[in-house]
């Protein structure tokens, strides 16, 4: 055996080991250099601010999410008792993803490097602390156990429950999990005459089902405890609104979402991703269960961005990306073709729209990479948020004791939460840390002016406080170069925080010193 021989058989165990350490890697020198935003924050304080099971339920529902995102933050949260147990928890969470990825999923090296690095599990789904590794780790975990059906539906049951308690758009993976996986109960003797082989599969089946349908209940009681929950209109039809949904498919393959404004975004991008949903659906339509899987995610998801809520980020729509992931990785299952690679499957295969599907795959993942990779080396240059460095400044000047009057409760939350400090916030008319959806009343930038006035006028034995404003509520009547007198106190200027990827979290930072004007 030559020595190019051994290097060439050495080299793709190397880099399957490599790659993700790499990965790790990075992701531990985020998680600990990554500045939270205020949904970051929100999730933590919530879970930080409980003091017991019953107080985290009544603290977690009025954010409209179910509740294991918050239960795990709970749980990990005195690793360090600061923010960055939910970063490491993150880290835990999305590195699993990604060494599960690496160990089953059937896409060659490059692929699967490219997908590795891409804007969600790179960004997205792994520096930015929130509940959506969830639904990518379960996804991915759907599919490594995917060959167990045959003896066994708890972990698809497992992982079917669990997701439906990560997010709302979670449903529409766990609905295709279960869609396929009883039309192939329904269609496929194989798979029943396995499953019944097990001496236990009646018991195992209404274990599963049991499990299925108690954590939907569960979570579909969780998400109602919302303020506001969306009704749905089958009746008012909006071609616009349409198109913008299809934008969001269009996102999911390629980042990018249209105009809403422009007819001709929204029609050229609608026209571009019903093509592209055609090659895909073209590829995996010789797996039964992998197109099943995409066609009911994708239906379902779609119909809840129509009728109930849109989505208002690349993190929504990402979900689109994580059905078209799991959908190729269960159509190349050993399982479903014996030769599970996506060159070979095509180019044996005459139709056109199939050997298309290749370059549809590599450019989608080219972009996601480009993406990813630019995101995160932003994030190590221009922090996310400037709620970090106001924080570390109050801290450092020796601040952190003085009453604070803050707004916009949903954006200086993230300062409140690094320096684990209640703000007084005119929104609740009150003080408190996290925003309270269901208890607090927005404050129109022009009535910021009177609620510190009233604040003030309250406090007349304080001799200083803080004002802390972020860039929505900034006074028309302050600056960063003058002092200003309201009633008997002396507002000046100490400092602007302004370097923040997120424009809305630039914070301005005032002292109010008592003061006797004759």
């Amino acid at each position: 055996m030559t020595r190019a021989t051994v290097a060439s058989k050495l080299q793709p165990i190397n880099l399957n080991i490599f790659i993700p350490f790499v990965f790790i890697f990075i992701g531990l020198l985020g998680a600990f250099h990554h500045s939270l935003w205020r949904d970051e924050m929100q999730g933590w304080l919530v879970a930080w601010r409980s003091d017991s099971w019953l107080d985290l339920w009544k603290n977690n529902a009025p954010s409209g999410h179910p509740v294991l995102w918050s239960a795990l933050i709970y749980i990990f949260k005195n690793l360090t008792g600061t923010p960055l147990s939910m970063q490491l928890l993150q880290w835990i969470l999305g590195s699993s993803a990604i060494i599960c990825f690496w160990r089953w999923n059937p896409f060659p090296i490059w692929q699967k490097t490219l997908f590795t690095f891409g804007y969600f599990p790179f960004w997205e789904y792994y520096l930015i602390s929130r509940h959506y590794v969830l639904a990518e780790l379960l996804t991915f975990i759907f599919c490594s156990t995917y060959s167990l059906r045959r003896k066994s539906y708890l972990p698809s049951a497992i992982c079917i429950g669990l997701l439906v308690n990560t997010h709302a758009f979670a449903w529409a993976i766990a609905f295709a999990i279960g869609v396929a996986l009883i039309s192939e109960w329904c269609f496929s003797p194989l798979q029943r005459i396995s499953y019944k082989k097990q001496r236990v599969w009646t018991l195992d089946l209404i274990i599963s089902i049991s499990i299925v349908f108690l954590f939907s209940s569960f979570a579909a009681f969780s998400l109602m405890q919302a303020k506001d929950v969306s009704s749905i209109d089958f009746f008012n039809f909006d071609f616009r609104h349409l198109l913008r949904v299809f934008g969001r498919i269009f996102g999911g393959y390629l980042l990018i979402v249209p105009n809403y404004r422009s007819w001709v975004d929204l029609f050229i991008c609608a026209l571009i991703g019903g093509f592209m949903l055609f090659i895909t659906l073209k590829f995996i339509s010789r797996s039964r269960i992998a197109i099943t899987f995409f066609l009911s995610g994708i239906i379902s998801l779609f119909a809840f961005n129509y009728f109930i809520y849109l989505g208002i980020g690349s993190r929504h729509y990402g979900y689109y990306f994580l059905m078209f992931i799991a959908a190729i990785w269960l159509a190349l299952h050993p399982s479903e073709n014996s030769e599970a690679s996506i060159l070979k499957m095509t180019s044996i295969n005459k139709n056109t729209f199939h050997n298309l599907f290749p370059y549809l795959l590599t450019f989608s993942l080219s972009v996601h990479f480009a993406a990813g990779i630019h995101r995160t080396i932003t994030d190590f240059f221009l922090p996310y948020s400037a709620g970090k460095a106001t924080a570390n400044y109050i801290k450092e000047e020796g601040l952190q004791d003085l009453d604070v009057f803050a707004t916009r409760d949903v954006e200086v939350s993230t300062v409140s939460g690094y320096l684990d400090k209640d703000f007084y916030y005119p929104e609740l008319k009150g003080y408190g840390s996290y925003a309270k959806w269901n208890t607090r009343l927005p404050i129109k930038k022009d009535d910021v002016l009177s609620e510190l006035n009233l604040f003030l006028t309250k406090r007349k034995d304080n001799h200083r406080l803080l004002i802390l404003l972020s860039r929505n509520s900034m006074i028309n009547q302050f600056d960063n170069s003058r002092e200003i007198f309201i009633d008997e106190f002396k507002i000046t200027p100490i400092k602007s925080f302004e370097k923040s990827w997120i424009d809305t979290e630039r914070y301005y930072l005032y002292f109010a010193d008592r003061v006797n004007r004759t």
